[in-house]
């Protein structure tokens, strides 16, 4: 089912090359968490997660960026390991693409957005399309909605926090081994929680430069 019939064609594109960008974004940082255990598999207290987290955020729509950090997912026992083969690991991808998706809504807030006078239907259809292309809540691990983030976003409350609770929830909830209190599931955990939030901004500034590349059309 098309959900993006209410768009001008070239709106249609523009939502769906957005969608892509979101989806690109939601499987780098599905990948990271390999790459993230298997730095840590190791020489865990010689990191220099600065460098993980720069070459990381440099290029958010590479899945494979983190090959700089000099791991090769051919050798690494990291990406061999049994909670990386699971159905519930391969549906987290659809939950980080539905995350950022959600939070369309509040691209809005952003002075040229609103200058363009881009209406909430684009946003609307971005998210549609997400949908489409596999964003999903599963068992409402995420737990929030594109209705009530499009609320706020027409309100005059500030933006909330885009955080790793929810990672954090479908860890302790969906993964066992990744749950277990372990100085390296302990590192994971600390570096999603600032990760998260960092390709949330980043992402973020790649959709409204999109937005700003295209205003004229909208």
């Amino acid at each position: 089912m098309n959900n993006l019939t209410n768009l001008k064609d070239n709106d249609v594109y523009q939502a769906q090359s957005m969608a892509m960008t979101i989806e690109k974004a939601a499987v780098c940082l599905h990948n990271s968490i390999k790459y993230i255990y298997a730095v840590s598999q190791n020489d865990f207290y010689n990191i220099n997660v600065k460098d993980l987290f720069k070459i990381s955020l440099s290029d958010i729509n590479n899945p494979h960026i983190l090959t700089n950090l000099g791991i090769s997912p051919a050798n690494s026992a990291a990406f061999k390991c049994e909670v990386f083969s699971s159905e519930q690991y391969a549906k987290l991808v659809d939950l980080f693409y539905f995350a950022f998706a959600v939070r369309t809504p509040f691209l809005m807030k952003n002075p040229s957005v609103q200058q363009a006078k881009i209406k909430a239907k684009f946003f609307q259809g971005i998210y549609n399309a997400c949908i489409e292309r596999g964003a999903a809540d599963h068992d409402d691990i995420v737990r929030e909605t594109f209705k009530i983030n499009l609320k706020l976003a027409k309100s005059n409350k500030p933006e909330p926090s885009f955080n790793g609770e929810w990672f954090r929830r479908w860890i302790y909830s969906h993964n066992s081994e990744l749950s277990a209190i372990t100085n390296r599931n302990m590192f994971l955990l600390g570096c999603m929680d600032a990760l998260l939030p960092l390709y949330y901004a980043k992402l973020t500034e790649m959709l409204l430069e999109e937005i700003k590349r295209n205003s004229k059309s909208f």
